[in-house]
């Protein structure tokens, strides 16, 4: 998944668990955390792949459900203790929904449960034959992401890709655009000046 389909896949199930628990929208700091939380893994293990060279595969230490659980964990405690529980809950969210987002397309695409993704050190995921930096190696993917899209070569992974970012733009819009506020209202505050 591309960082804004993470984004989006974790704002639907977020959305509806809080609109199904709260009976409201989701609130603009927890949506910032949740976004944060869908992308982390891919803004850590993806630069130390492959603009680094220390992982094989983009899918590493950040990814590894045996080093995230334990993280996350440790996070939930330490902010139990200063009652900043909600956000919490929005970043691990994110964060353990961006990890769900990956073993989907690797399963989907395999016809088979893969948890490849998330299982480092253990079991490797294929590196991805990209090439190059970190910027090379995301322009290709996109380019070939891109090409798929116009060649309407639609798989599944495509379908759940497109699926995420639709239903989840309509749910982010129905809701009133939460989470975006918290950029535009700096702005605002500067236009007044």
């Amino acid at each position: 998944m591309w960082p804004w389909e993470h984004v989006f896949f974790a704002y639907v199930l977020f959305s509806l668990y809080v609109h199904g628990r709260h009976r409201r929208r989701p609130t603009d700091p927890a949506v910032v955390a949740l976004a944060v939380g869908a992308v982390l893994p891919d803004l850590i293990d993806k630069p130390l792949a492959w603009q680094f060279g220390l992982f094989e595969t983009g899918y590493a230490v950040a990814h590894s459900v045996f080093v995230v659980v334990p993280v996350l964990f440790g996070v939930a405690l330490l902010a139990r203790r200063r009652g900043s529980e909600t956000l919490t809950v929005a970043f691990t969210v994110g964060y353990l929904l961006h990890l769900v987002g990956d073993v989907l397309p690797a399963s989907l695409s395999g016809r088979t449960l893969d948890l490849s993704p998330v299982l480092w050190p253990i079991s490797n995921r294929l590196p991805i034959d990209a090439g190059g930096t970190f910027a090379e190696s995301t322009g290709t993917l996109l380019v070939r992401y891109l090409t798929q899209l116009l060649t309407l070569d639609l798989t599944l992974v495509v379908g759940l890709q497109l699926g995420s970012i639709l239903f989840g733009t309509a749910l982010w819009l129905l809701d009133g655009l939460p989470g975006l506020a918290v950029f535009t209202a700096p702005i605002q505050r500067l236009r007044k000046v």
